[in-house]
């Protein structure tokens, strides 16, 4: 029996990835689930008695691998990610195993197994965290790897028209149109994007300057956009955001 903690700060994706534990041939326990990267620095403080972290590297108030670092815990890892392919090469070097969201039930059942096998044949997990938290922090995000069924597709940043949030879910929408499933919150997407280049105009909206085509007046201080593909609802700067997008635009 496999003990292991789990930090995710996505519910949906957390209960998923419990679901697909539970089916696996591989027994294991899920003793503690973490949100954030604070509660996890504190659940690490405590030096749980548990086999492995299975860990997202985004969560809402920071890098996990951070928490990680700090704690100097030498517990196994294997990373949960929605990461490009670039830093994935970090993760299969410096840890158990990754997995790329959407988790396949197969790639999760191989984690494991791995994890099985390499026990006890890596002394110094903190030395492998340095390396991944060096990776993380030198790159930037060039592009976004998904997974459509059995495929991997790569979607150079430059194709990103903008992203937009729609009944819990993030879409990720090309400069053909095409829209993408994207496991991120706009909040983690706009921690990861250059700043000068795409811009939260409101709750639901993350923009790319080069998709804006037109821009209008509009009632009480706000902004109305016409984008590059059309977006299927009016596209508005909410009005708190106003100010700062015009000097985004200027800038």
């Amino acid at each position: 029996m496999i003990r292991l903690a789990l930090i995710e700060d996505e519910l949906p994706a957390a209960n998923r990835l419990k679901r697909l534990l539970g089916e696996c041939d591989i027994q294991t326990e899920v003793v503690a689930h973490c949100d954030s990267a604070a509660k996890t620095k504190a659940y690490l403080a405590g030096n749980p008695p548990i086999d492995l972290l299975l860990c997202d590297i985004r969560l809402g108030d920071g890098l996990s691998i951070e928490a990680l670092l700090e704690s100097q815990t030498t517990i196994p890892v294997i990373f949960t990610t929605a990461y490009n392919e670039f830093a994935l090469e970090a993760f299969k070097l410096y840890s158990i195993d990754y997995l790329l969201k959407p988790i396949a039930p197969e790639d999760l059942q191989s984690a494991l197994q791995k994890f099985i096998n390499f026990t006890g044949k890596r002394a110094d997990n903190s030395t492998q965290h340095h390396e991944v938290y060096s990776f993380l922090t030198a790159s930037t995000k060039s592009n976004f790897t998904l997974r459509q069924g059995n495929q991997l597709i790569v979607i150079p940043t430059s194709d990103i028209a903008y992203f937009y949030a729609e009944e819990g879910l993030t879409f990720l929408v090309n400069r053909l149109g095409k829209r993408y499933i994207w496991d991120a919150t706009l909040d983690q997407l706009q921690k990861e994007l250059p700043s000068h280049e795409y811009f939260r105009i409101n709750r639901g909206m993350l923009v790319k300057h080069s998709a804006i085509l037109k821009i209008e007046q509009y009632p009480n201080g706000r902004y109305l956009l016409t984008l590059h593909p059309d977006h299927k609802t009016e596209t508005i700067v909410a009005r708190e955001r106003a100010k700062d997008f015009k000097e985004w635009l200027q800038a």
